[in-house]
């Protein structure tokens, strides 16, 4: 039997029993408003118990017309009259219990249920995921209460209110009421109806009430929160200052480790003010996803220089490996993956399929959105592979380690965020460290990278030069055999370059592991998910080398 249906019907049993608790009527009450098809289930149950109470212990009753001592005998005419009558006063007596049960779950459900000024509809999505890779339903409504992850793409949500919210992910959302909401992480923009004031934003470490207005609120995955006032006015309370303080259109704040707030930089693209037009593209529509075929990358040692310059001629494709998006993407959404290295540095290249290239325009802080490749590099002798460190997630999007701090906090675990910059039409990279991503480093000197449009505009190419010292490891760079973790995730964006379209996740652990139940868009937090990297000696990456090899092979067959 499913596993709901054994814990529905304990729940049922133990409600008309008279022996549940008032949290285990209401776990009842919170599943049959989920599944209508268990309202059914309670009445079938309801109705048999009630007729079984009805029959247990009772004698056949005495009915005028009938004869019913126990020392006549009956006919069988007699005994089917004396149980159609039984019958019938068993199913008035159930269709009485049935209909008071009913009556008071009916009322609970109601109560419970969102009132029309509570309800928050959202109404409209681009490219948006739950947290469990699950695509977005517009329409639905969200109940007061509830904690509501995205993982990728921009909702717009209504409240009762009237209020807007524009929602860009990842994020993590409850709201209290239609007025009243909590940001956990993420970003989004509030725009009040107008004459309507008084929405509230609570983040970790701050409270936002708008006085007319439209205003954006983002939080960091360090829990920094920053508010931008693009129209009318807001007060803002921090835990040092419960008083508050307004701000007007124009003005930007952040909060601080002390618990106060400083004035920020106002920056117009820091938020998505309004939704995306919807483009009619002649292109498969949908969220991108891959399933992981690579789990091992063979690191070569380069051979010659490399010249940052994306025409990737210096590549043996040999070492490449290849990966696409499921079907039917899987001709326009792909990878195909490179590394190299030598003493000095580290050099990846990759050849990318994309419909909408190079067009990267999204907000500070999600970088990747708008179409990157990233690149996780180990370089931790000691750890090897697979790593061991992990973070889970408490449920409110904060990940606490499960394991030891230098196992997860490790400054030789790198995330190389690559991508283009289509304001500033140029390369760009981010380094952070550990799976925790601290320390992010933002175009340190030192690097070269170029992207490069594909002929025909359905892809690009990628080739960077990253030295040792950026990823903290000139003191003891890989060397020839080492066995280290790597894991490559790319995004892909919609045609504006603000919102993230979909992501392949490749070079992973295919062995049994910690973690492997988990959804791939979070494997860079679980370091035993990571892939092998396998760092080739200059005789191994040698074509000569390789031919030679393939030609013995193929006398000995």
């Amino acid at each position: 039997m499913d596993g709901t249906f054994i814990v529905f019907d304990d729940l049922v049993r133990c409600v008309i029993e008279g022996e549940a608790t008032d949290e285990e009527f209401h776990d009842l009450v919170a599943l049959m408003r989920d599944d209508p098809g268990l309202q059914t289930r309670y009445c079938e149950q309801v109705y048999i118990h009630a007729l079984l109470t009805c029959h247990k212990g009772q004698e056949w009753p005495a009915e005028e017309g009938l004869i019913c001592a126990s020392d006549t005998p009956k006919t069988g005419w007699q005994r089917f009259r004396a149980r159609k009558a039984w019958a019938e006063i068993g199913w008035r007596l159930a269709a009485a219990l049935l209909g008071l049960s009913l009556v008071g779950v009916w009322t609970l459900l109601r109560m419970d249920a969102p009132s029309h000024a509570d309800r928050v509809t959202l109404r409209a999505s681009c490219q948006a995921r739950w947290a469990d890779g699950r695509e977005v339903t517009v329409g639905i409504v969200l109940k007061p209460g509830g904690i509501w992850t995205w993982q990728s793409g921009l909702v717009e949500l209504v409240t009762g209110s009237g209020t807007v919210l524009l929602v860009e992910a990842p994020a993590s959302l409850e709201f209290k009421d239609a007025l009243h909401a909590r940001l956990f992480e993420g970003k989004l923009v509030a725009r009040m109806p107008k004459g309507g004031s008084g929405f509230v934003i609570e983040t970790p470490n701050m409270r936002v009430r708008d006085l007319g207005t439209e205003f954006g609120v983002s939080v960091s995955s360090a829990g920094e929160t920053q508010v931008q006032v693009f129209d009318g006015k807001v007060c803002a309370e921090t835990a040092a200052e419960a008083q508050g303080k307004e701000f007007l259109a124009g003005e930007a704040i952040r909060s601080t480790s002390s618990g106060g707030m400083v004035a920020a930089v106002y920056d117009e693209k820091r938020f998505i003010r309004r939704f995306p037009p919807v483009i009619n593209a002649p292109r498969p529509s949908g969220v991108l996803y891959s399933q992981s075929v690579v789990e091992t990358v063979r690191v070569a040692y380069a051979q010659k220089a490399v010249l940052a310059d994306g025409i990737l001629e210096e590549w043996d494709k040999r070492f490449a490996f290849r990966s696409g998006c499921q079907p039917p993407y899987a001709g326009t959404y792909f990878l195909e993956g490179m590394m190299m290295y030598d003493a000095e540095n580290l050099y990846l290249a990759a050849q990318v399929g994309d419909p909408d290239p190079l067009c990267n325009r999204a907000s500070t802080g999600l970088e990747f959105a708008g179409g990157s490749v990233i690149v996780r590099v180990s370089t931790d002798a000691a750890q090897g592979w697979p790593l061991k460190g992990s973070l889970v997630n408490d449920g409110l999007d904060n990940y606490v380690a499960k394991s030891l701090p230098e196992e997860t906090q490790s400054d030789l675990m790198t995330s190389i965020i690559m991508w283009h910059d289509a304001q500033a039409n140029r390369a760009r990279i981010k380094l952070t460290r550990g799976l925790d991503s601290h320390d992010p480093l933002i175009d340190p000197p030192g690097w070269q990278g170029t992207f490069r449009k594909t002929a025909g505009g359905q892809g690009y190419t990628l080739e960077y030069v990253i030295p040792w010292r950026l990823l903290n490891s000139s003191e003891r760079p890989p060397k020839a055999g080492d066995t280290l973790a790597a894991l490559w995730m790319i995004h892909w964006s919609d045609a504006e370059g603000r919102v993230a379209r979909g992501q392949l996740v490749e070079v992973t652990n295919h062995q049994p592991h910690p973690g492997q139940e988990l959804p791939p868009y979070v494997f860079y937090r679980n370091g035993p998910s990571w892939g092998k990297a396998l760092y080739l000696s200059k005789e191994e990456s040698n074509p000569a080398h390789h031919l030679y090899k393939s030609k013995m092979m193929m006398e000995n067959r």
